[in-house]
């Protein structure tokens, strides 16, 4: 039994006597998670300083290399069609589970529900998780699969949890049988001060924080999720976060590709927009393929180039993944890698019995990036698709004019008036032109409006 005694020993140990005067804290102490969290916190802090002291990049990274890289677009017709029906076969066959990251809310959008709830404006209203459940159903029907031979997992936090629960029961799973839904919580890590305390968040509590995106691969093996997968017969895993508005559900190209390549990890990639875009790319090294932030990168090797003026450094993470259910199981045996995130934390003063609400940051949060597991493949495969056709994040309100609801509809736009068009269609008007998920896929099913004028701001059903 965990005592008063066996308390101030542990708080000892790992410096944290301040919360002696909180026993409400104390009694409380998790001390096998917060010993792994502090420990956590400590390699995290050194292995900052080892970057910062490391400032020769070049001679860490190198650009991927050509034996990662298939590129969907330029592959041979042949192997396109190969790949495809891969792909589809496994979905058929049950082979498949997709996986959304859902753990963050709208808050930066002004919407301070599950981001997935968010409506970026099309004529039909969707929201991000109606837009990709339902590109989920239609793929399925093209694989000439039953309707539930694809599991949905949700990634949520404990802010987002029982909202999209409740949201997608509300919605009858917009059109999935219940049971091939499975909602679970991304991890939670204590919140340190800048000198490595543990913050209180009350007299009763210590403040925390979700663990990151990458805290997908335990958070799915200790909840059992993956064994509820394998039971289902899945091997493969298609992830990829909500706010992407153009990703393609459980696309069969992409899986049939990673199948057919034997991989246990793969990533989409796109070119940069531009040398200074700041976003991650996909490197090499020794320890293999790792993901470099923009950060980090600097901009000498952002703007490198090869004898054809096309960057060096161009492969640009945008968050779609393949993973096996073997792999996934590996990585959660592994140590995981946590990295410092400076911000604002409210926190309990024992001292004035009330809620500090810092003005700059004063603490530490821990994350775990999904991509840090990338070294750890054994076969990756890194996925050139088109930026136009596949990605489209909405992170920011419309007055940050990028990465928007406005330009994701933008996108959605444009691809849709090029299906239509390439059907034969003539698209009127100026407004969004939408066509339903569960019409088309990528651009099919659109041969009878061959001749037809559609009008702008509505939505071919």
């Amino acid at each position: 039994r965990f005592t008063m005694t066996d308390a101030t020993a542990f708080l000892k140990k790992y410096r944290q006597e301040h919360l002696a005067g909180l026993p409400g804290v104390v009694k409380s102490l998790d001390v096998n998670g917060l010993s792994s969290a502090i420990q956590a916190y400590q390699r995290s802090v050194l292995d900052e300083r080892d970057r910062k002291l490391d400032r020769d990049m070049h001679e860490q990274y190198r650009p991927l290399s050509a034996d990662y890289i298939v590129s969907l677009p330029a592959a041979p017709e042949r192997e396109l069609s190969q790949w495809t029906e891969t792909g589809l076969a496994a979905i058929r066959t049950g082979e498949v589970a997709v996986v959304i990251l859902a753990g963050g809310q709208g808050t930066r959008l002004g919407f301070d529900h599950p981001k997935g709830m968010f409506d970026i404006g099309l004529p039909s209203h969707r929201t991000l998780f109606q837009l990709h459940i339902e590109r989920l159903r239609r793929v399925i029907e093209l694989a000439g699969g039953d309707k539930g031979c694809v599991p949905l997992a949700i990634m949520t936090s404990d802010a987002t949890h029982d909202e999209t629960e409740a949201y997608l029961r509300e919605n009858a799973y917009f059109g999935l049988e219940e049971d091939s839904v499975i909602c679970f919580k991304q991890g939670m890590l204590p919140c340190f001060s800048d000198d490595g305390k543990l913050l209180p968040a009350s007299q009763d509590s210590l403040s925390m924080a979700p663990d990151g995106n990458g805290g997908i691969y335990r958070a799915m093996v200790a909840q059992g999720v993956i064994e509820r997968l394998k039971a289902k017969g899945v091997q493969f895993l298609h992830v990829f976060a909500v706010d992407n508005a153009l990703s393609k559900v459980a696309d069969p190209l992409f899986l049939g590709c990673c199948i057919a390549k034997e991989a246990d990890c793969g990533a989409k990639v796109v070119a940069k927009a531009s040398a200074s875009e700041r976003v991650g790319v996909l490197c090499e090294s020794d320890d293999g393929v790792q993901l470099v932030e923009y950060s980090e990168l600097g901009s000498d090797m952002a703007e490198k180039t090869d004898e054809t003026g096309s960057l060096l450094y161009n492969a640009a993470n945008i968050c779609v993944h393949f993973f096996s259910i073997n792999f996934v199981e590996a990585v959660n045996e592994a140590e995981p890698v946590f990295h410092i995130a400076r911000k604002r934390i409210p926190y309990f003063s024992a001292e004035t019995n009330s809620i500090v609400e810092p003005e700059s940051p004063n603490g530490i949060k821990l994350e775990a990036f999904i991509f840090d597991s990338f070294s750890l493949s054994e076969n990756f495969v890194a996925a050139v698709v088109l930026r136009e056709e596949e990605f489209a994040p909405v992170k920011n309100a419309d007055s940050a004019e990028t990465d928007c609801p406005a330009t994701a509809r933008a996108a959605l736009d444009k691809l849709h008036r090029t299906w239509l068009e390439r059907a034969g269609a003539t698209v009127d008007g100026d407004g969004v032109c939408e066509v339903s998920p569960l019409r088309s896929y990528a651009g099919e099913n659109l041969e009878e409006f061959a001749g037809k004028e559609i009008k702008a701001s509505t939505t071919v059903q």
